[in-house]
C-alpha cells in the first residue's frame, strides 16, 4: 500500500500554471530543492540564500501534488517561525495548508503524547500536564528537602544544577553518570546523590502525571517505538521537513529518524556553518553525518546569497574554508559590489567604543538608519563600553535579548553592596545582600533590617549584631545563621579601610565584593564562568572612578538616559541601534554591522584553545557575525587591555590573521 502511495505521488503532475508560477519564484538552486521528488534530502542552505522560502515552496508542492496536509509534518526550533511558514504555505496554494503538523519539536510531541499517553505503560494518562522550567526546579526542591536536612543541603548541588544534569543527559543520550564527568566535574564525588535525586524526580512526576519540557520528547520517542501506536503515527506521515538542523541535539536527531522511518521523503535543510549551540546541547555532527545515516540521501545546495555585498561574501569564505569539517560551499553575490570589510585596530576599549560609536552616526548622516546598524561581541561583558559610549554620544541603543550590563542579577548583587557602603540605610540593597546568600530568607531578612535601620549607624548596627539573640523565637536554620554571620565578618573585616577611616580606592573595594560573592555566583548559575567575567569587567570600568559617589551616580541616573532591552522577536525600534552577543543575532540581518574585541581570547573563546572542535565553533560563530551584514562590516580590536592591574598587549584574532595575505579586507586608522 505504501509503495502505491509512493509512486502515485511521483507520477502525479503538478499544474502547470503552479509549476511555471514556482519556477518564475525560485531560483534553480531552490527549485530543485523543493521539488524532490522522494527519499532523504539534505539542503545546505548558506545565510541569506533563501532556505525559508525552499521549506515553505516545499509543502506547498508537496500540497499541490497532492499530499494530504495532515500526512506532512513540518518540525522548527521556534513557534514563530511555523508559524510565519504555515501562513506563507496557505497563501501560496489558496488556504490549503492550514492543517499542516507544524510547530517546534515539543509542540508536536506534546500533541501527540496527549492522545496518547496512555500507550506509554508508565502510568501517564493523556491528561498529564506539563511544568515549566521554574516548577521543574520547584519539584525538584521539593524531593530534595524531603531528603537532606536544610542544613546540610549546602554541600550538594542546587534543585537547578540537578534539573539542568537531568535534562543534559536526555538530549544527549548519555547516562547522568558520564554527564557529570563530562560537564559537572566538580561534581563526580556527588554522583551518587545525584542519581539518587533524579531517580526520585522521575518517580514522582509520573506519580503526579506531569511532564517536564525534556520529557515530552523522550517519552514522544519512546511511543514512536512502541508497535502499535508508534506505527501508526509513522505511518501517518509520508513527508517530514525539519528545519535548522545543524542545531538539533542526539534526541531530536532520533526523533526525526524514528518520525520518518515510514515516510515518502524526508527533508532537513540547515547550515553546517552556523552551528553555534554546542552549550546547548546541539550537535553538528548530526548534520554532517546525515547521508550516511540515511542512505541514499540526495544533497541540495543553496550558495546564491541575497543579503551581503560581493565584498563580504569573499571575506567570509575565504574564512570558513579554514575549517575541515564542514560540507564544502562557496557563497555567491547576486547583488553589485560594495565595500570591503574595514579592520582598525584601536588603542584600547575606550578608543574602540568610541570609533564604533563615531562611526555609528557618520552611517546615520549618510542615511543608514539606527536600527539598521548592529554591534556585535563575542560575551555580554563585552558591551559595557560600547554601552557608556553611546551614552556620551546620545546614541539610543537597544540590547537585544538580554540586559543591559548594569541590569544583569550577578551586577546587581554585586553593586548592591558597593551601594550599602555609601547609603547603608538602603532597604531594598540590604534584602538583596541578605537573601543572596543560602539559608536567608525574606522573613529572616526582614527581622535582621528590623534590628539594623533602627539604628543611627546602621551598618556599624549591622556589624556588631549578637545574631544568634537577635534571631532568638525566628525558625533560623545552621546554614542561614552561617551566611548572616558571613556577611557581618565581611562588612567588618574583609573590606578594607584606610587610617583615616575613609573608603579605599572604588577597584580595590569592588575587588573585594566579588571575591566575596564569587563562590555565591558559581553556586547559582550553570553558567558562572561567563557571570564572574561580567564582574571582573564591572571592576576594571570602575577603575577610572575615584570617588564611589561618582560611580554610583553615573551608573544609576546617566545610565538610565538612553538604551531599553528587547525581547527577542520583538521589533526593532527606528530609533535605536542594536547592541547583541552574536548568538542573539543569528538568523538576523542590518546594513551596517561592527563586530568588537576580534581578539585572542575573546573571539575565539580562550577555553576554545586546545580544542580543535571548539576553535571551529568559534570560527564559525565569526561566519555568522560577519554575514549579518548586507553594505558594511567593520571589524576592531584594542592594543591594549588596560585591567586595574596591568595593561595586557592584545593579539589580533586569528580569524583575521589567517586571511591577511588573501587581500579580502582593507585596514583602516582610527583617524582615518
Amino acid at each position: 500500500m505504501q509503495k502505491e502511495k509512493e509512486e502515485l505521488f511521483k507520477i502525479r503532475q503538478l499544474p502547470e500554471d503552479v509549476d511555471r508560477r514556482f519556477q518564475e519564484e525560485l531560483n534553480d538552486e531552490q527549485y530543485e530543492a523543493v521539488t524532490h521528488e522522494a527519499g532523504p534530502a539534505l539542503v545546505i542552505a548558506g545565510p541569506g540564500s533563501g532556505k525559508t522560502r525552499v521549506l515553505t515552496y516545499r509543502a506547498a508542492w508537496l500540497l499541490e501534488k497532492g499530499a494530504p496536509p495532515d500526512a506532512i509534518a513540518l518540525m522548527t526550533f521556534t513557534k514563530k517561525a511555523a508559524q510565519d511558514m504555515i501562513r506563507r504555505v496557505e497563501y501560496l496554494t489558496g488556504g490549503k495548508g492550514n492543517r499542516i503538523i507544524a510547530g517546534t519539536f515539543h509542540h508536536i510531541c506534546n500533541r501527540f503524547l496527549k492522545k496518547n499517553a496512555d500507550a506509554l505503560d508508565w502510568g501517564y494518562t493523556s491528561d498529564f500536564t506539563i511544568l515549566d522550567r521554574e516548577d521543574a526546579e520547584d519539584l525538584m526542591k521539593l524531593i530534595v528537602g524531603r531528603r537532606i536536612p536544610e542544613e546540610q543541603q549546602g554541600h550538594h548541588p542546587r534543585p537547578s544544577q540537578l534539573v539542568n544534569i537531568y535534562s543534559k543527559a536526555l538530549n544527549l543520550a548519555e547516562k547522568i553518570k558520564d554527564v557529570i564527568e563530562e560537564f559537572y566535574p566538580g561534581y563526580e564525588e556527588q554522583a551518587g546523590f545525584i542519581i539518587r535525586m533524579i531517580d526520585a524526580y522521575q518517580v514522582r512526576k509520573r506519580e503526579m502525571n506531569v511532564m517536564d519540557f525534556d520529557d515530552l520528547l523522550v517519552n514522544f520517542l519512546n511511543l514512536l517505538r512502541t508497535d502499535d501506536v508508534g506505527d501508526q503515527i509513522k505511518r501517518q506521515f509520508e513527508h517530514v521537513l525539519v528545519d535548522e538542523y545543524q542545531d538539533v541535539n542526539t534526541l531530536q536527531a532520533d526523533i526525526v529518524k524514528e518520525l520518518s522511518s515510514e515516510a515518502q521523503s524526508v527533508m532537513v535543510v540547515g547550515d553546517d556553518a552556523q552551528a553555534i549551540y554546542s552549550f546547548r546541547g546541539a550537535q553538528i555532527k548530526h548534520m554532517l553525518e546525515f547521508p550516511e545515516r540515511y542512505e541514499g540521501t540526495i544533497e541540495y545546495r543553496l550558495e546564491c546569497n541575497y543579503r551581503s555585498v560581493p565584498e563580504i561574501l569573499d571575506f567570509v569564505n575565504a574564512s570558513i574554508a579554514h575549517n575541515e569539517s564542514q560540507f564544502e560551499k562557496t557563497l555567491q553575490p547576486t547583488r553589485q559590489s560594495g565595500d570591503k570589510p574595514y579592520l582598525t585596530p584601536c588603542l584600547d576599549v575606550r578608543e574602540e567604543a568610541n570609533l564604533t560609536c563615531s562611526r555609528i552616526l557618520e552611517l546615520n548622516e549618510q542615511d543608514v538608519p539606527l536600527r539598521e546598524q548592529a554591534v556585535l561581541f563575542r560575551a555580554r561583558h563585552h558591551s559595557l563600553e560600547v554601552e557608556r559610549a553611546c551614552i556620551n554620544y546620545g546614541i539610543q541603543y537597544e540590547m537585544r535579548a538580554g540586559l543591559r550590563f548594569f541590569e544583569r542579577a550577578h551586577i546587581k548583587d554585586a553593586m548592591a553592596h558597593l551601594i550599602l557602603l555609601v547609603n547603608p540605610s538602603d532597604a531594598v540593597q540590604w534584602m538583596r545582600v541578605l537573601t543572596m546568600q543560602r539559608g536567608v530568607g525574606d522573613v529572616t531578612a526582614s527581622k535582621v533590617l528590623d534590628e539594623v535601620l533602627e539604628a543611627e549607624k546602621p551598618m556599624s548596627r549591622f556589624v556588631r549584631l549578637n545574631m544568634p539573640a537577635a534571631m532568638s523565637g525566628k525558625r533560623v536554620y545552621k546554614t542561614g545563621m552561617e551566611s548572616l554571620q558571613r556577611i557581618q565578618r565581611f562588612f567588618r573585616d574583609d573590606l578594607p579601610h584606610s587610617s583615616d577611616d575613609s573608603l579605599p580606592t572604588l577597584d580595590v573595594i569592588l575587588e573585594r565584593i566579588i571575591e566575596f560573592i564569587e563562590p555565591i555566583v558559581q553556586d547559582n548559575y550553570d553558567n558562572a564562568d561567563e557571570r564572574i567575567q561580567d564582574l571582573h569587567e564591572l571592576v576594571n570600568f570602575s577603575a577610572r572612578y575615584e570617588d564611589p559617589n561618582e560611580f554610583l551616580s553615573d551608573v544609576l541616573t546617566m545610565y538610565n538616559l538612553v538604551g531599553t532591552t528587547m525581547e527577542e522577536g520583538a521589533e526593532e525600534d527606528s530609533e535605536k541601534v542594536v547592541l547583541s552577543t552574536i548568538h542573539q543575532a543569528k538568523g538576523l540581518e542590518w546594513e551596517a554591522i561592527y563586530i568588537i574585541r576580534l581578539l585572542e581570547g575573546a573571539l575565539p573563546f580562550h577555553r576554545a584553545f586546545n580544542k580543535p572542535e571548539e576553535i571551529e565553533e568559534e570560527r564559525r560563530l565569526f561566519y555568522v557575525a560577519c554575514t549579518r551584514a548586507k553594505d558594511y562590516l567593520f571589524l576592531t580590536y584594542p592594543d591594549v587591555l588596560d585591567t586595574r592591574w596591568s595593561d595586557e598587549i592584545g593579539n589580533p584574532s586569528r580569524f583575521i590573521e589567517e586571511i591577511r595575505e588573501e587581500g579580502v579586507f582593507q585596514e583602516l586608522g582610527v583617524l582615518e
